[in-house]
Protein backbone atom coordinates (compact mmCIF):
# COMPACT_ATOMS: atom_id res chain seq x y z
CA UNK A 1 0.00 0.00 0.00
CA UNK A 2 3.11 2.59 0.74
CA UNK A 3 4.67 2.07 -2.38
CA UNK A 4 1.19 2.10 -4.43
CA UNK A 5 1.04 5.57 -2.58
CA UNK A 6 4.68 6.65 -3.47
CA UNK A 7 4.19 5.71 -7.00
CA UNK A 8 0.73 6.42 -7.95
CA UNK A 9 0.77 7.27 -11.53
CA UNK A 10 -3.19 7.82 -11.99
CA UNK A 11 -5.81 10.71 -11.03
CA UNK A 12 -4.52 10.29 -7.34
CA UNK A 13 -0.95 11.08 -7.90
CA UNK A 14 -2.15 14.23 -10.04
CA UNK A 15 -4.55 15.65 -7.27
CA UNK A 16 -1.17 14.84 -4.59
CA UNK A 17 1.34 16.47 -7.37
CA UNK A 18 -1.11 19.60 -7.12
CA UNK A 19 -0.96 19.55 -3.61
CA UNK A 20 2.79 19.49 -3.33
CA UNK A 21 3.13 22.69 -5.58
CA UNK A 22 0.75 24.81 -3.17
CA UNK A 23 2.95 23.13 -0.70
CA UNK A 24 5.76 24.66 -2.19
CA UNK A 25 4.58 28.26 -2.79
CA UNK A 26 3.16 28.21 0.98
CA UNK A 27 6.86 26.65 2.05
CA UNK A 28 8.84 29.38 0.25
CA UNK A 29 6.45 31.97 1.62
CA UNK A 30 7.00 30.33 4.98
CA UNK A 31 10.79 32.41 6.34
CA UNK A 32 9.27 35.72 5.33
CA UNK A 33 5.64 36.00 4.88
CA UNK A 34 4.73 37.12 8.83
CA UNK A 35 7.47 39.79 8.36
CA UNK A 36 5.90 41.70 5.77
CA UNK A 37 4.68 44.78 5.40
CA UNK A 38 3.26 47.71 3.21
CA UNK A 39 5.45 49.40 0.59
CA UNK A 40 5.46 52.01 -1.79
CA UNK A 41 1.76 52.66 -3.25
CA UNK A 42 0.15 50.31 -0.63
CA UNK A 43 0.67 53.90 1.49
CA UNK A 44 -1.41 55.80 -0.48
CA UNK A 45 -3.98 53.07 -1.32
CA UNK A 46 -4.31 52.47 2.70
CA UNK A 47 -4.53 56.08 3.36
CA UNK A 48 -7.54 56.41 0.73
CA UNK A 49 -9.22 53.65 2.01
CA UNK A 50 -8.94 54.81 5.43
CA UNK A 51 -10.25 57.79 5.03
CA UNK A 52 -12.95 56.58 2.77
CA UNK A 53 -13.84 53.86 6.25
CA UNK A 54 -13.80 56.70 8.54
CA UNK A 55 -16.17 59.35 6.94
CA UNK A 56 -18.87 56.21 7.14
CA UNK A 57 -18.67 55.25 3.77
CA UNK A 58 -18.44 51.56 1.90
CA UNK A 59 -14.62 51.53 1.19
CA UNK A 60 -15.58 49.49 -2.28
CA UNK A 61 -18.00 52.08 -3.12
CA UNK A 62 -15.61 55.07 -2.54
CA UNK A 63 -12.92 54.05 -4.42
CA UNK A 64 -14.17 51.96 -6.98
CA UNK A 65 -14.61 55.06 -9.17
CA UNK A 66 -10.39 55.65 -9.20
CA UNK A 67 -10.09 52.58 -11.05
CA UNK A 68 -11.75 53.00 -13.96
CA UNK A 69 -11.11 50.25 -16.51
CA UNK A 70 -9.54 48.13 -13.48
CA UNK A 71 -12.29 47.73 -11.76
CA UNK A 72 -11.81 44.29 -10.30
CA UNK A 73 -8.11 45.59 -9.12
CA UNK A 74 -10.24 48.15 -7.48
CA UNK A 75 -12.77 45.64 -5.95
CA UNK A 76 -9.85 43.45 -4.74
CA UNK A 77 -7.86 45.70 -2.94
CA UNK A 78 -10.53 47.12 -0.99
CA UNK A 79 -11.85 44.23 -0.43
CA UNK A 80 -8.74 42.80 1.12
CA UNK A 81 -8.77 46.20 3.34
CA UNK A 82 -12.28 45.70 4.20
CA UNK A 83 -11.04 42.27 5.64
CA UNK A 84 -7.51 43.20 7.29
CA UNK A 85 -7.21 46.56 7.53
CA UNK A 86 -3.73 48.12 8.35
CA UNK A 87 -2.50 44.49 9.44
CA UNK A 88 -0.45 43.47 6.49
CA UNK A 89 -0.48 39.29 7.52
CA UNK A 90 -3.90 38.57 6.15
CA UNK A 91 -3.51 40.30 3.18
CA UNK A 92 0.19 38.24 2.14
CA UNK A 93 -1.60 35.31 3.46
CA UNK A 94 -4.49 35.57 0.69
CA UNK A 95 -2.05 36.40 -2.23
CA UNK A 96 0.10 33.42 -1.15
CA UNK A 97 -2.94 31.15 -1.45
CA UNK A 98 -3.66 33.03 -5.00
CA UNK A 99 -0.34 32.41 -6.36
CA UNK A 100 -0.20 28.66 -4.93
CA UNK A 101 -3.71 28.15 -6.63
CA UNK A 102 -2.49 29.65 -9.62
CA UNK A 103 1.19 27.46 -10.12
CA UNK A 104 -1.39 24.72 -9.61
CA UNK A 105 -3.93 25.47 -11.78
CA UNK A 106 -0.94 25.61 -14.45
CA UNK A 107 0.20 21.93 -13.49
CA UNK A 108 -3.48 20.58 -14.70
CA UNK A 109 -3.46 23.16 -17.58
CA UNK A 110 -0.40 21.45 -19.14
CA UNK A 111 -1.36 18.10 -17.74
CA UNK A 112 -4.79 18.55 -20.06
CA UNK A 113 -2.75 20.11 -23.38
CA UNK A 114 -0.86 16.50 -23.27
CA UNK A 115 2.07 17.20 -21.69
CA UNK A 116 3.60 14.18 -19.60
CA UNK A 117 3.06 14.75 -15.66
CA UNK A 118 6.99 15.24 -15.57
CA UNK A 119 6.88 18.12 -17.62
CA UNK A 120 3.87 20.32 -16.26
CA UNK A 121 5.01 19.00 -12.57
CA UNK A 122 8.58 20.69 -13.03
CA UNK A 123 7.70 23.89 -15.02
CA UNK A 124 4.67 24.73 -13.01
CA UNK A 125 7.44 24.07 -10.03
CA UNK A 126 10.34 26.25 -11.66
CA UNK A 127 7.33 29.05 -12.73
CA UNK A 128 6.36 29.08 -8.57
CA UNK A 129 10.07 30.09 -7.53
CA UNK A 130 11.15 32.12 -10.49
CA UNK A 131 12.79 35.75 -9.03
CA UNK A 132 10.37 37.15 -11.75
CA UNK A 133 7.47 36.48 -9.22
CA UNK A 134 9.73 38.17 -6.24
CA UNK A 135 7.92 41.48 -5.81
CA UNK A 136 3.87 40.28 -6.57
CA UNK A 137 4.49 37.95 -3.98
CA UNK A 138 5.24 40.59 -1.09
CA UNK A 139 3.45 44.18 -2.48
CA UNK A 140 0.09 44.80 -2.08
CA UNK A 141 -0.52 47.46 -4.97
CA UNK A 142 0.55 44.58 -7.47
CA UNK A 143 -1.77 41.78 -5.67
CA UNK A 144 -4.15 42.30 -8.40
CA UNK A 145 -1.73 40.00 -11.02
CA UNK A 146 -1.47 37.54 -8.83
CA UNK A 147 -5.47 37.33 -9.22
CA UNK A 148 -5.37 38.21 -12.95
CA UNK A 149 -3.28 35.23 -13.74
CA UNK A 150 -6.07 32.65 -11.63
CA UNK A 151 -8.81 33.80 -13.49
CA UNK A 152 -7.20 33.41 -16.69
CA UNK A 153 -6.13 30.43 -16.17
CA UNK A 154 -9.65 29.61 -15.07
CA UNK A 155 -10.88 30.90 -18.26
CA UNK A 156 -8.16 28.55 -20.18
CA UNK A 157 -9.48 26.07 -17.96
CA UNK A 158 -13.34 26.06 -18.93
CA UNK A 159 -12.27 26.48 -22.75
CA UNK A 160 -10.90 23.68 -22.93
CA UNK A 161 -13.45 21.98 -21.00
CA UNK A 162 -16.39 23.64 -23.23
CA UNK A 163 -14.31 22.12 -26.72
CA UNK A 164 -13.73 18.40 -25.55
CA UNK A 165 -16.37 17.74 -24.32
CA UNK A 166 -18.88 15.38 -26.08
CA UNK A 167 -21.68 17.60 -25.45
CA UNK A 168 -21.12 21.34 -25.05
CA UNK A 169 -21.42 23.02 -21.64
CA UNK A 170 -23.08 25.89 -21.69
CA UNK A 171 -21.72 26.85 -18.13
CA UNK A 172 -17.85 26.44 -19.46
CA UNK A 173 -18.54 29.06 -22.04
CA UNK A 174 -19.93 31.12 -19.75
CA UNK A 175 -16.98 30.83 -17.00
CA UNK A 176 -14.34 31.26 -19.89
CA UNK A 177 -16.33 34.49 -21.22
CA UNK A 178 -17.06 35.69 -17.35
CA UNK A 179 -13.29 34.74 -16.38
CA UNK A 180 -11.68 36.28 -19.02
CA UNK A 181 -13.24 39.31 -18.86
CA UNK A 182 -12.85 39.59 -14.62
CA UNK A 183 -8.87 38.97 -15.31
CA UNK A 184 -8.18 41.99 -18.12
CA UNK A 185 -10.24 44.19 -15.61
CA UNK A 186 -7.93 42.95 -13.07
CA UNK A 187 -4.83 43.64 -15.01
CA UNK A 188 -3.80 43.28 -18.79
CA UNK A 189 -0.76 41.25 -19.11
CA UNK A 190 -2.66 37.98 -19.17
CA UNK A 191 -4.66 39.15 -22.59
CA UNK A 192 -2.77 38.00 -25.08
CA UNK A 193 -2.02 34.70 -23.26
CA UNK A 194 -6.03 33.78 -23.02
CA UNK A 195 -6.30 35.17 -27.26
CA UNK A 196 -3.60 32.80 -28.00
CA UNK A 197 -5.06 30.19 -26.55
CA UNK A 198 -8.60 30.65 -27.55
CA UNK A 199 -6.89 30.98 -31.24
CA UNK A 200 -5.38 27.72 -30.94
CA UNK A 201 -7.91 26.23 -29.70
CA UNK A 202 -10.05 27.90 -32.77
CA UNK A 203 -7.39 26.48 -35.26
CA UNK A 204 -7.94 22.90 -34.21
CA UNK A 205 -11.56 23.29 -34.09
CA UNK A 206 -11.40 24.34 -37.53
CA UNK A 207 -9.11 21.42 -38.38
CA UNK A 208 -11.87 19.19 -37.35
CA UNK A 209 -14.51 20.73 -39.58
CA UNK A 210 -12.91 19.01 -42.58
CA UNK A 211 -15.19 21.26 -44.86
CA UNK A 212 -18.28 20.66 -42.57
CA UNK A 213 -20.32 23.31 -40.65
CA UNK A 214 -17.94 26.27 -39.72
CA UNK A 215 -20.23 27.83 -37.34
CA UNK A 216 -20.46 24.74 -34.65
CA UNK A 217 -21.02 26.07 -31.05
CA UNK A 218 -17.23 25.09 -29.78
CA UNK A 219 -16.02 27.19 -32.44
CA UNK A 220 -18.24 30.25 -31.57
CA UNK A 221 -17.09 29.19 -28.11
CA UNK A 222 -13.61 30.43 -29.34
CA UNK A 223 -14.76 33.45 -31.21
CA UNK A 224 -16.71 34.58 -27.91
CA UNK A 225 -13.54 34.29 -26.17
CA UNK A 226 -11.14 36.20 -28.83
CA UNK A 227 -14.05 39.35 -28.82
CA UNK A 228 -13.92 39.56 -24.85
CA UNK A 229 -10.17 39.72 -25.16
CA UNK A 230 -10.52 42.28 -27.93
CA UNK A 231 -13.44 44.38 -26.93
CA UNK A 232 -11.86 44.47 -22.73
CA UNK A 233 -8.40 45.38 -24.59
CA UNK A 234 -10.16 47.86 -26.70
CA UNK A 235 -11.91 49.85 -23.89
CA UNK A 236 -8.74 50.08 -21.82
CA UNK A 237 -6.13 51.24 -24.32
CA UNK A 238 -8.39 53.75 -26.21
CA UNK A 239 -10.13 55.19 -23.71
CA UNK A 240 -8.63 55.65 -19.90
CA UNK A 241 -5.10 54.42 -20.36
CA UNK A 242 -4.98 55.65 -24.08
CA UNK A 243 -1.62 57.63 -22.88
CA UNK A 244 -0.32 54.68 -22.66
CA UNK A 245 -0.31 53.39 -26.40
CA UNK A 246 2.81 54.52 -28.51
CA UNK A 247 1.82 57.48 -30.81
CA UNK A 248 1.97 55.39 -34.41
CA UNK A 249 5.38 57.55 -35.67
CA UNK A 250 6.60 56.45 -32.58
CA UNK A 251 6.69 52.51 -33.72
CA UNK A 252 9.79 52.49 -36.25
CA UNK A 253 11.70 53.89 -32.69
CA UNK A 254 10.34 51.10 -30.82
CA UNK A 255 11.82 48.54 -33.28
CA UNK A 256 15.24 50.23 -32.93
CA UNK A 257 14.93 50.02 -29.57
CA UNK A 258 13.36 46.42 -29.95
CA UNK A 259 16.76 45.20 -31.19
CA UNK A 260 19.25 47.99 -29.71
CA UNK A 261 22.14 45.72 -28.50
CA UNK A 262 22.89 49.12 -26.16
CA UNK A 263 19.64 48.96 -23.88
CA UNK A 264 20.69 49.55 -20.77
CA UNK A 265 17.60 47.74 -18.44
CA UNK A 266 18.52 49.94 -15.46
CA UNK A 267 17.03 53.14 -17.09
CA UNK A 268 15.18 52.63 -20.49
CA UNK A 269 12.20 51.20 -20.84
CA UNK A 270 10.47 49.78 -23.80
CA UNK A 271 10.58 46.14 -25.41
CA UNK A 272 14.11 44.78 -26.15
CA UNK A 273 14.96 41.04 -27.41
CA UNK A 274 18.72 41.70 -25.79
CA UNK A 275 16.96 42.60 -22.09
CA UNK A 276 14.57 40.06 -22.33
CA UNK A 277 17.24 37.03 -22.92
CA UNK A 278 19.40 38.53 -19.89
CA UNK A 279 16.69 39.27 -17.32
CA UNK A 280 14.50 36.38 -17.98
CA UNK A 281 17.27 33.37 -18.22
CA UNK A 282 20.78 34.28 -18.19
CA UNK A 283 20.74 36.54 -15.09
CA UNK A 284 17.98 34.10 -13.43
CA UNK A 285 20.57 31.33 -14.29
CA UNK A 286 23.64 33.22 -13.06
CA UNK A 287 21.71 34.00 -10.06
CA UNK A 288 20.99 30.48 -9.22
CA UNK A 289 24.07 29.49 -9.54
CA UNK A 290 25.34 31.98 -7.25
CA UNK A 291 22.85 31.28 -4.38
CA UNK A 292 24.35 27.50 -4.68
CA UNK A 293 27.48 28.47 -2.35
CA UNK A 294 25.67 30.43 0.14
CA UNK A 295 23.13 27.07 0.48
CA UNK A 296 26.10 24.63 0.94
CA UNK A 297 27.96 26.37 3.30
CA UNK A 298 24.85 27.44 5.28
CA UNK A 299 25.59 31.00 4.74
CA UNK A 300 22.12 31.37 4.24
CA UNK A 301 20.91 30.58 7.22
CA UNK A 302 18.97 27.47 8.63
CA UNK A 303 15.68 28.69 8.61
CA UNK A 304 16.63 28.99 4.17
CA UNK A 305 18.83 25.91 3.96
CA UNK A 306 15.64 23.45 5.49
CA UNK A 307 13.40 25.36 3.25
CA UNK A 308 15.33 24.68 0.11
CA UNK A 309 16.11 21.05 0.98
CA UNK A 310 12.49 20.61 2.08
CA UNK A 311 11.27 21.54 -1.25
CA UNK A 312 13.77 20.20 -3.37
CA UNK A 313 13.14 17.10 -1.78
CA UNK A 314 9.33 17.17 -2.31
CA UNK A 315 10.32 18.12 -6.29
CA UNK A 316 12.41 15.20 -6.22
CA UNK A 317 9.90 12.64 -5.18
CA UNK A 318 6.80 13.74 -6.97
CA UNK A 319 9.24 12.95 -9.95
CA UNK A 320 11.09 10.19 -9.47
CA UNK A 321 7.52 8.27 -8.76
CA UNK A 322 6.11 9.79 -12.54
CA UNK A 323 7.66 6.86 -15.02
CA UNK A 324 7.27 8.89 -18.12
CA UNK A 325 10.62 8.71 -20.22
CA UNK A 326 9.33 10.13 -23.54
CA UNK A 327 7.38 12.64 -24.58
CA UNK A 328 3.53 11.38 -26.54
CA UNK A 329 3.54 13.90 -28.60
CA UNK A 330 7.40 15.07 -29.85
CA UNK A 331 10.43 16.04 -27.91
CA UNK A 332 9.75 19.45 -29.07
CA UNK A 333 6.79 20.16 -28.40
CA UNK A 334 7.27 21.92 -24.88
CA UNK A 335 9.71 23.56 -26.38
CA UNK A 336 7.51 25.38 -28.55
CA UNK A 337 4.62 25.83 -26.07
CA UNK A 338 6.99 27.65 -23.96
CA UNK A 339 8.29 30.11 -26.47
CA UNK A 340 4.94 30.86 -27.42
CA UNK A 341 3.96 31.63 -24.47
CA UNK A 342 6.79 33.71 -23.34
CA UNK A 343 6.39 36.01 -26.71
CA UNK A 344 2.36 36.21 -25.95
CA UNK A 345 3.50 36.60 -22.19
CA UNK A 346 5.29 40.34 -23.35
CA UNK A 347 3.15 40.96 -26.54
CA UNK A 348 0.75 43.63 -24.35
CA UNK A 349 3.91 45.95 -24.80
CA UNK A 350 3.88 46.09 -28.42
CA UNK A 351 0.81 48.61 -27.96
CA UNK A 352 1.57 49.49 -24.35
CA UNK A 353 4.94 51.57 -23.50
CA UNK A 354 5.41 50.62 -19.94
CA UNK A 355 7.42 47.96 -19.94
CA UNK A 356 10.61 47.47 -17.54
CA UNK A 357 12.76 44.52 -17.30
CA UNK A 358 13.63 44.59 -13.86
CA UNK A 359 15.23 41.10 -12.34
CA UNK A 360 13.79 41.70 -8.56
CA UNK A 361 12.87 45.48 -8.34
CA UNK A 362 8.67 46.53 -8.49
CA UNK A 363 9.25 46.95 -12.69
CA UNK A 364 9.23 43.00 -12.57
CA UNK A 365 5.52 43.21 -11.87
CA UNK A 366 4.57 42.97 -15.85
CA UNK A 367 7.13 40.20 -16.56
CA UNK A 368 4.64 37.72 -15.00
CA UNK A 369 2.99 36.61 -17.93
CA UNK A 370 6.13 36.01 -19.33
CA UNK A 371 8.05 33.87 -17.32
CA UNK A 372 5.15 31.05 -17.71
CA UNK A 373 7.00 30.95 -20.95
CA UNK A 374 10.47 31.31 -19.46
CA UNK A 375 9.65 28.42 -16.73
CA UNK A 376 8.10 26.18 -19.86
CA UNK A 377 11.47 26.64 -21.65
CA UNK A 378 14.12 26.09 -19.36
CA UNK A 379 12.34 22.96 -17.99
CA UNK A 380 11.97 22.06 -22.12
CA UNK A 381 15.52 22.41 -22.51
CA UNK A 382 16.44 20.78 -19.30
CA UNK A 383 14.32 17.80 -21.39
CA UNK A 384 16.28 17.53 -24.22
CA UNK A 385 19.66 17.36 -22.08
CA UNK A 386 18.78 14.59 -20.55
CA UNK A 387 17.25 12.66 -23.13
CA UNK A 388 20.76 11.98 -24.35
CA UNK A 389 21.60 9.65 -21.43
CA UNK A 390 20.75 6.42 -21.27
CA UNK A 391 16.62 5.42 -20.62
CA UNK A 392 17.96 3.81 -17.18
CA UNK A 393 19.17 7.23 -15.76
CA UNK A 394 17.35 9.37 -17.89
CA UNK A 395 14.52 9.96 -15.51
CA UNK A 396 16.58 10.02 -12.24
CA UNK A 397 18.70 12.42 -14.01
CA UNK A 398 15.59 14.70 -15.32
CA UNK A 399 14.38 14.33 -11.08
CA UNK A 400 17.67 15.24 -9.69
CA UNK A 401 18.20 18.70 -11.83
CA UNK A 402 15.30 19.81 -11.05
CA UNK A 403 15.28 19.15 -7.64
CA UNK A 404 19.00 21.05 -7.24
CA UNK A 405 17.03 23.91 -9.08
CA UNK A 406 14.53 24.28 -6.61
CA UNK A 407 17.10 24.30 -4.41
CA UNK A 408 18.74 27.11 -5.80
CA UNK A 409 15.77 28.78 -6.50
CA UNK A 410 14.70 29.46 -3.15
CA UNK A 411 17.31 30.19 -1.78
CA UNK A 412 17.38 33.05 -4.37
CA UNK A 413 14.27 34.10 -3.62
CA UNK A 414 14.36 34.03 0.26
CA UNK A 415 17.65 36.03 -0.23
CA UNK A 416 15.37 38.76 -2.21
CA UNK A 417 12.53 38.65 0.00
CA UNK A 418 14.07 38.90 2.74
CA UNK A 419 15.10 42.69 1.82
CA UNK A 420 11.34 43.21 1.97
CA UNK A 421 10.72 41.24 5.18
CA UNK A 422 13.28 43.92 7.20
CA UNK A 423 12.52 47.35 5.49
CA UNK A 424 8.97 47.49 7.50
CA UNK A 425 11.46 48.00 10.61
CA UNK A 426 12.88 51.11 8.58
CA UNK A 427 9.52 52.28 7.80
CA UNK A 428 8.06 51.94 11.19
CA UNK A 429 11.31 53.52 12.79
CA UNK A 430 10.61 56.81 10.21
CA UNK A 431 7.09 57.26 10.98
CA UNK A 432 7.13 56.36 14.62
CA UNK A 433 9.76 59.38 14.82
CA UNK A 434 7.26 61.14 12.62
CA UNK A 435 3.87 60.47 14.61
CA UNK A 436 5.64 62.28 17.91
CA UNK A 437 7.59 64.93 15.78
CA UNK A 438 4.92 65.94 12.96
CA UNK A 439 1.96 65.90 15.71
CA UNK A 440 1.29 69.74 15.62
CA UNK A 441 1.66 70.19 12.17
CA UNK A 442 -1.07 71.50 10.13
CA UNK A 443 -3.06 69.93 7.64
CA UNK A 444 -1.85 71.11 4.26
CA UNK A 445 1.35 70.83 5.26
CA UNK A 446 4.34 69.55 2.76
CA UNK A 447 6.60 67.64 4.28
CA UNK A 448 10.09 67.05 2.67
CA UNK A 449 11.49 63.45 3.54
CA UNK A 450 15.41 63.44 4.37
CA UNK A 451 18.13 61.28 6.07
CA UNK A 452 16.20 58.17 3.93
CA UNK A 453 17.77 56.19 1.61
CA UNK A 454 15.03 55.37 -0.39
CA UNK A 455 15.71 51.61 -1.29
CA UNK A 456 16.84 48.65 1.05
CA UNK A 457 17.26 46.31 -1.74
CA UNK A 458 15.47 45.71 -4.11
CA UNK A 459 12.48 46.49 -1.51
CA UNK A 460 11.44 50.56 -1.09
CA UNK A 461 11.08 52.38 2.13
CA UNK A 462 10.23 56.06 0.83
CA UNK A 463 10.75 57.35 -2.70
CA UNK A 464 8.32 59.74 -3.92
CA UNK A 465 5.44 61.69 -3.05
CA UNK A 466 2.57 58.65 -3.19
CA UNK A 467 4.21 56.78 -0.40
CA UNK A 468 5.54 59.14 2.34
CA UNK A 469 2.21 61.25 1.68
CA UNK A 470 -0.26 58.08 2.45
CA UNK A 471 2.34 57.10 5.53
CA UNK A 472 2.59 60.38 6.94
CA UNK A 473 -1.47 61.24 6.77
CA UNK A 474 -2.13 57.55 8.35
CA UNK A 475 0.57 58.36 10.61
CA UNK A 476 -0.56 61.73 12.18
CA UNK A 477 -4.34 61.72 11.48
CA UNK A 478 -5.15 64.19 8.58
CA UNK A 479 -3.97 65.09 5.56
CA UNK A 480 -0.42 65.56 4.64
CA UNK A 481 1.50 65.95 1.39
CA UNK A 482 5.47 65.22 0.84
CA UNK A 483 8.06 64.13 -1.33
CA UNK A 484 11.47 62.74 -0.37
CA UNK A 485 14.86 64.08 -0.79
CA UNK A 486 16.98 62.26 -3.61
CA UNK A 487 19.20 62.88 -6.56
CA UNK A 488 16.34 63.80 -8.84
CA UNK A 489 15.77 66.77 -6.63
CA UNK A 490 17.00 70.09 -7.30
CA UNK A 491 17.01 73.82 -5.58
CA UNK A 492 15.15 76.15 -7.60
CA UNK A 493 14.70 80.08 -6.62
CA UNK A 494 11.43 79.50 -6.01
CA UNK A 495 10.55 75.95 -5.54
CA UNK A 496 11.93 71.88 -4.42
CA UNK A 497 11.38 70.06 -7.92
CA UNK A 498 11.88 66.46 -8.79
CA UNK A 499 10.29 63.81 -11.45
CA UNK A 500 9.97 60.44 -11.42
CA UNK A 501 8.75 58.20 -13.99
CA UNK A 502 8.26 61.36 -16.31
CA UNK A 503 6.07 63.11 -13.65
CA UNK A 504 7.38 66.41 -12.47
CA UNK A 505 6.68 67.52 -8.69
CA UNK A 506 7.05 71.44 -8.16
CA UNK A 507 6.68 72.18 -4.19
CA UNK A 508 6.60 76.05 -4.05
CA UNK A 509 8.55 77.82 -0.91
CA UNK A 510 5.86 78.88 2.09
CA UNK A 511 4.37 78.67 5.21
CA UNK A 512 3.52 75.35 4.92
CA UNK A 513 6.51 73.87 3.00
CA UNK A 514 8.71 71.54 5.58
CA UNK A 515 11.65 69.58 5.34
CA UNK A 516 12.46 66.38 7.91
CA UNK A 517 14.86 64.48 9.03
CA UNK A 518 13.15 61.60 11.33
CA UNK A 519 16.80 60.67 12.61
CA UNK A 520 18.04 64.25 13.82
CA UNK A 521 14.18 65.13 14.95
CA UNK A 522 14.76 68.36 12.72
CA UNK A 523 11.85 70.13 11.02
CA UNK A 524 12.49 72.86 9.59
CA UNK A 525 10.53 75.42 7.88
CA UNK A 526 11.57 76.33 4.04
CA UNK A 527 9.48 79.42 3.42
CA UNK A 528 11.71 81.18 1.19
CA UNK A 529 14.63 79.95 -1.06
CA UNK A 530 17.02 81.36 1.23
CA UNK A 531 16.15 78.69 4.31
CA UNK A 532 16.26 76.21 1.95
CA UNK A 533 19.70 76.53 0.37
CA UNK A 534 20.63 76.88 4.34
CA UNK A 535 19.37 73.82 5.32
CA UNK A 536 20.92 71.75 2.16
CA UNK A 537 24.49 73.14 2.71
CA UNK A 538 24.20 73.24 6.77
CA UNK A 539 27.67 71.29 8.19
CA UNK A 540 25.54 69.87 10.83
CA UNK A 541 22.92 68.38 8.28
CA UNK A 542 23.64 64.07 7.37
CA UNK A 543 23.79 63.55 4.26
CA UNK A 544 22.79 60.39 2.76
CA UNK A 545 25.26 57.51 2.10
CA UNK A 546 23.18 55.25 0.25
CA UNK A 547 23.91 52.75 -2.27
CA UNK A 548 23.08 53.17 -5.80
CA UNK A 549 19.91 52.54 -6.73
CA UNK A 550 17.13 52.76 -9.77
CA UNK A 551 13.61 53.53 -10.19
CA UNK A 552 11.64 50.56 -10.52
CA UNK A 553 14.30 48.22 -9.86
CA UNK A 554 16.01 49.68 -6.23
CA UNK A 555 19.29 48.03 -5.40
CA UNK A 556 20.52 45.64 -7.61
CA UNK A 557 21.21 43.00 -5.24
Amino acid sequence: MRAHFLHSSGRDGRILDAGVLVAVVALSALPYVTRLGFYSDDWNLLAGFESAARSGQSVIAATLPDYGVRPVQGIYLAALYESFGLHPLGYHVVNTAVIAASVALLYVLLLRLRFTRAEAFAAALVFALMPQLSTVRVWFAAFQIPLSMLLALIAMHALLLFERSERAHWVSLGVAVFATGLSLAAYEIFAPLIAGFAAAVLFLQLRKQKGGRIFTGRVLASLAVLATVVVTVGLKFFTERSSELAEPDEYWQRIRVFLSPHYDWRTDYGLNVFAGLDVHFWRTLRDWASAVVPLTTGQAGLTVVATAVGIGALAWWRLSSMQESEAPLGRWRLLLFGLGAFILGHATFLVATSIMFAPTGIGNRVLVAGTVGTAIIIVAVIMLVVRSASPRLRHTLFASIVAVIAMAAVARLEFVEEYWAETPKLERRVIEAARSDLARLPAGSTVILDGVCPYHGPAIVFETDWDIEGALTLAIGRQIAGDTVSPRMKLTSTALESEIYGEPKHYGFGPRLFVYNPWDHRLVRLAYAEAARRYFSSPSRRPMRCPIGYVGHGVLV
